[in-house]
């Protein structure tokens, strides 16, 4: 019984901050983004672009979910339907755009 509590308590206290990292402000998720895209594609190891971008792209996956979701949070205020969906893709693309310039300005790799 004593275990059941402690591996509830333990999976609460890895969760409670999580969640609570969630409400960061943009410009915080931001920074934080280009630290990890940074941090990413400075040690890849890579050769090409392409196999650069996925990488720091795999190393940087919570950040970019949570700047991902903020920014369409942000495009799509207001909007309904397919200019909600229309609003949503340019924010992803844009994001996914500024990725990849981050990826080869920080590795030096080059298309």
């Amino acid at each position: 019984m004593l275990k059941i509590h402690l591996l509830a308590f333990v999976a609460l206290a890895l969760a409670a901050p999580a969640s609570a990292d969630d409400d960061i402000s943009p410009d915080l998720a931001e920074s934080r983004l280009r630290g990890c895209l940074l941090a990413g594609a400075s040690g890849t190891g890579q050769s090409q672009l392409e196999a650069a971008v996925i990488q720091t792209r795999a190393y940087c996956g919570a950040q970019i979910n949570r700047v991902q979701r903020q920014r369409v949070a942000a495009a799509t205020a207001g909007l309904k339907g397919n200019e909600a969906e229309a609003a949503k893709t340019r924010a992803i693309r844009a994001l996914n755009a500024e990725i990849a310039q981050a990826v080869a300005n920080f590795s030096g790799l080059t298309p």
